[in-house]
Order: C-alpha cells, then sequence, then structure tokens
C-alpha cells in the first residue's frame, strides 16, 4: 500500500532535534561512547553559500505593517498639491519622499543639514506632532501668500525674521486644517497648534529615544524653491489609532473612501473661484509706466469687436463678448477655449 504524500513527507523529518538527541544519548551512555555512535554517522551536506542574517534588518512593526496609514499620506500629498497650487497660483509639484520609523532625536539632527522651521500641534487625547518644513519653503510660501511670485530671494538665510514669523501662523492655520482633514476617515483629530520653533531642541513633541512615524514630501514650486516638508508622529501620538490602521482593502476602507470623496466633493464645491474679463494687453516699460498720466490712453493691441477672454484664476477658460444687461457691465459666454488655447 503506498504512502499519502503527507504521510512520506513527515515520516522523512527526523522526530527529534540534533540537540535533543545529543541530550537523549548523553542520559543514556557515557559521551564517549555517544561521540563514537555519532561518527560513524555519514556527514550532512553543508550548503556552499550562506548569506549573514541581521536580526535589525526587518521591523516588524513599523509602517509597513500599517498599510492604512501609507494610504493617508498620499491623501496628504495630494491635499498638499491643490492648497500650494492655489497659493502659488499655478502647479506646484509635491511627491511622497517616503515613509519611515526615525528615533525622535535623530529627528531633532536635520536642522544641521538645512535650516527648518517646526510647526507643533498637539491633539487632545494623543499628544503632540510636528511639521518640520525646510526654511526656503516657508519663505517661499509667504511671498507668494503675499501676492509675490514664491520665490525664497535669500537662499542663506537661517531664520525667520519677525516679520516671517508672524506670518507663518498663517502658513500653520492651513497645515492644521489638512493635519485635520488627513486623518477624518479614520477618526476625529482636533489640532491645535502648539508653537512654532526654528531651534530644534526647544520642540518638546516626544522622548529622545521614542520611535516616530516619518513621512517626507518633496515640494518644487520653483528652480529656486525646491525642499522637504516632514510629518513626523510620536508612536504614542498613533497608540490609540494603531489597530486601524492595520486596515487593508476590505469593506470597511471602501465605505471610509466613499465618505471621503463626499466630503471632497462637497468641499470642492464651495471653493470660491475669481473670475475676471480680459481686454487685451499691452507692454510697458518701467520708465513709461512711470509717465502715464490721467487721460492716457494704453493700446491693447485688440480691434474692437473682437472677443475678450474670461479667466478663472489663473486660467483663461472662456471667449466672451462684453456688453452690458440692466445697465450693468456684463459678458456674453461664446465659447470654451480648447486645451492648447489655454497655454500661457
Amino acid at each position: 500500500m503506498s504512502q499519502s504524500p503527507d504521510i512520506a513527507a513527515d515520516a522523512a523529518e527526523p522526530i527529534l532535534a540534533p540537540e535533543e538527541i545529543d541530550a537523549l544519548m548523553k542520559a543514556v551512555v557515557p559521551s564517549e561512547q555517544t561521540d563514537a555512535m555519532f561518527a560513524t554517522l555519514p556527514p550532512v551536506a553543508q550548503p556552499e553559500h550562506v548569506e549573514a542574517f541581521s536580526f535589525e534588518a526587518t521591523d516588524q512593526n513599523g509602517p509597513d505593517r500599517y498599510p492604512l496609514f501609507s494610504h493617508l499620506q498620499q491623501r496628504m500629498a495630494e491635499a498638499f498639491k491643490e492648497l500650494w497650487a492655489e497659493v502659488f497660483q499655478r502647479e506646484v509639484s509635491i511627491e511622497t519622499d517616503g515613509i519611515e520609523q526615525r528615533v525622535y532625536q535623530d529627528i531633532l539632527k536635520d536642522d544641521e543639514v538645512k535650516p527648518q522651521v517646526y510647526f507643533v500641534y498637539e491633539v487632545p487625547d494623543y499628544g503632540r506632532m510636528v511639521v518640520a518644513c525646510e526654511l526656503v519653503l516657508v519663505i517661499a510660501y509667504i511671498d507668494a501668500m503675499l501676492g509675490g511670485q514664491g520665490e525664497a530671494f535669500d537662499n542663506v538665510a537661517d531664520t525667520l525674521s519677525p516679520v516671517e514669523l508672524r506670518l507663518a501662523r498663517r502658513v500653520a492655520a492651513s497645515l492644521e486644517k489638512l493635519l485635520a482633514g488627513m486623518w477624518k476617515p479614520v477618526c476625529e483629530m482636533e489640532y491645535s497648534l502648539y508653537k512654532i520653533e526654528v531651534e530644534a531642541q526647544f520642540l518638546a513633541v516626544a522622548a529622545a529615544k521614542e520611535m516616530c512615524f516619518s513621512v517626507q514630501f518633496e515640494v518644487e514650486s520653483s528652480e529656486e524653491s525646491v525642499g522637504l516638508i516632514s510629518l513626523h508622529f510620536p508612536r504614542t501620538f498613533l497608540e490609540p489609532v494603531l489597530d486601524k490602521l492595520r486596515t487593508v482593502d476590505s469593506d470597511e476602507t471602501k465605505i471610509m473612501d466613499a465618505e471621503w470623496a463626499k466630503r471632497l466633493e462637497k468641499s470642492i464645491a464651495q471653493v470660491p473661484l475669481l473670475a475676471r474679463l480680459e481686454f487685451g494687453q499691452c507692454h510697458l516699460d518701467i520708465q513709461q509706466f512711470l509717465a502715464l498720466r490721467a487721460g492716457d490712453f494704453l493700446p491693447l493691441r485688440k480691434n474692437e469687436h473682437d472677443p475678450a477672454t474670461l479667466w478663472v484664476s489663473s486660467s483663461p477658460m472662456f471667449e466672451a463678448m462684453p456688453g452690458s444687461q440692466d445697465g450693468q457691465l456684463a459678458a456674453e459666454l461664446l465659447a470654451p477655449l480648447s486645451q492648447e488655447n489655454r497655454e500661457i
């Protein structure tokens, strides 16, 4: 009668481990007889190549164990991109640059490489976390917020001026909303700004040896303004939601995605847009501009009956004919501009 494959496989495996056999033989006969008996056995074939194994090579409790955490950071990157594009009035490149587990005291050394601005937030029942922005990005954001081109002209600066520090609170308020929105599909978190700091040793966010989940976003708003924004969540901060963050692709995740998409659609629908009608353009140098006086005419290089361009925010969207309605200036929309004609 032939044996089943499972039984045959079990029969091929030794019943006792080598150390168990050694201990049993020593208990029955003297060690000299045991060595003699083992000397008669054929040698065990050894593998030709054995790679070194490091017990620190795998982290059983790092971010990889929590797939929903990585999913939330991808959403955060999209939210960052929308916010910065709105402030800078142009497309801004923002990519997730990695998620890793770091020791808090190592995070404090980042400002030794490039000057940082730290936004420390506090959440009831969770604790504190920190958002670290490279100084060049904060200066560029403030410049764009004030109507500039979003450039960091002083790349050698190593701190914020008193005025920039006050304006940085508006940056902090924007980040606060993004962080609360990021967590909303999982739980409600009420973020409040604890402090803005430029010296890492004064942050007081976590113990020196505490592990943190750290997320980096690479931001490129211009050729001169390229840097990193880092989110650092101490493990004690994440402890209350770690079980939820283990969630993988399931019905629960799909329900949360649908709810998040519905809230996003509703929020986008309420975003105010600025529409303006542009009749034409002309180019002046500084001397000509300073010489302008009341009664002067500007040559717009456009025929009287040509349609004007209706802009929405920073994008040309429609051809429109200027006119009036009910005694007020108005514009009749003629046709949407093609994608090629929207290029600025």
